[in-house]
């Protein structure tokens, strides 16, 4: 099932532009990586839940582990459209599906309890899937030690 509101009252809801420029990003609230956007972006629910069902690769081994994923977006925009061929006027269209606006500094996705390089892994295909420019983050706090990876463009937040 895909993902949508359980209730809703308008179909015609005003779907403002995507072009606000946010300069202080925020930080990581669930899990040790993250997937932030740093350009404004709109994604409809197919998108989301393709993604999340991808991510729950990453987290398919049950064991002790405890792993987790969070996805920070939700379809709650509805998006109409006219039929094909049809002439202009009578309407604005019937509803074709919902799309979630993200702003830019949002951390779509968030892993715990994985490891460094298979949530870098995870997260880097999510980043090629993506159409627009995002950065991974990672959150280490003492318990967990800080592995350095070659190659690799990583945000580090390093709490006391």
């Amino acid at each position: 099932m895909l993902l949508r509101p359980r209730k809703f009252l308008f179909k015609n809801k005003q779907k403002k532009r995507n072009h606000i420029v946010q300069t202080k990003y925020g930080k990581l609230l669930y899990g040790q990586f993250g997937l932030q956007t740093l350009q404004p972006l709109r994604l409809n629910n197919k998108q989301i839940f393709r993604y999340k069902i991808f991510l729950k690769k990453s987290v398919r081994k049950a064991d002790k582990t405890n792993r987790r994923i969070w996805v920070n977006a939700f379809p709650h925009l509805p998006l109409t459209r006219k039929v094909s061929g049809s002439r202009m006027g009578k309407g604005k269209g019937k509803l074709s599906n919902w799309v979630s606006e993200i702003r830019p500094g949002i951390n779509l996705f968030e892993l715990r309890n994985l490891r460094n390089g298979r949530a870098y892994y995870f997260l880097n295909q999510i980043q090629y899937r993506l159409p627009t420019k995002t950065l991974i983050i990672t959150k280490f706090t003492f318990k967990t030690p800080l592995i350095f990876m070659k190659n690799i463009h990583v945000k580090e937040e390093v709490f006391f």
